[in-house]
């Protein structure tokens, strides 16, 4: 029996991917949960064999979970499921170590064919993003992707830098982190020099580039 955490923001899409995936003999949907902070939380008593997760999603979204769900537990396959532009967002959830890619406009049935290549010790990516791969990967000289500023944030700055993104406040973030206000700060100026970014606009701008915010 194939276990697996459904991980999306909107109740709606949670219901209807658990009722499509329970209806397959070999899959069991161990729980759900509502942003990527949740999801971490639940790997370990529940123990999961793949996550199902959105990319736009509160407190912690898709790329930052796929992340950090990835070094804690490695054997956990990651399957995203969104509605998102895949150009934006497919280099990080890659260097993240995403298992599968399955876009909202296809199938739900879908997921089911990903888990199965997956388990056969493949990666399932939809034909839209199966074609941008090779396009992408045709246009670099070296077969590499480019280096990302993002990479040289922790992931507690990740955390830091989605929260003051979602407009929450030095004090609301130190809060939901269990940290001091002060340290907030200095994670701020530290995030800062790290992207090269001198303005909150411009913080709004590279959030919404990486899929952490949505228009």
């Amino acid at each position: 029996m194939t276990k697996i955490l459904i991980v999306d923001d909107h109740p709606v899409v949670l219901q209807g991917i658990h009722d499509v995936m329970s209806e397959y003999a070999d899959i069991e949907v161990v729980g759900e949960a509502a942003d990527g902070r949740e999801a971490i939380k639940k790997i370990e008593s529940l123990k999961p064999d793949f996550v199902i997760m959105d990319i736009v999603m509160p407190y912690l979204n898709g790329i930052e979970a796929t992340r950090q769900i990835k070094k804690q537990y490695p054997d956990v396959k990651v399957v995203i499921f969104t509605l998102h532009s895949y150009q934006e967002f497919i280099h990080p959830l890659i260097e993240a170590g995403v298992s599968g890619f399955v876009l909202k406009e296809n199938p739900i049935s879908d997921l089911y064919l990903a888990i199965q290549v997956i388990q056969r010790g493949g990666a399932y990516f939809s034909e839209d993003v199966q074609q941008f791969l090779a396009s992408y990967f045709g246009s670099t000289t070296d077969g590499k992707m480019e280096e990302d500023p993002f990479d040289l944030l922790s992931d507690r700055e990740r955390e830091v830098f989605q929260l003051l993104a979602e407009g929450r406040s030095v004090r609301e973030a130190a809060e939901l982190l269990f940290i001091s206000s002060k340290t907030i700060e200095a994670y701020r100026y530290r995030i800062m020099e790290k992207l090269q970014i001198n303005s909150m606009a411009e913080w709004i701008r590279v959030a919404i580039r990486r899929g952490i915010l949505s228009l």
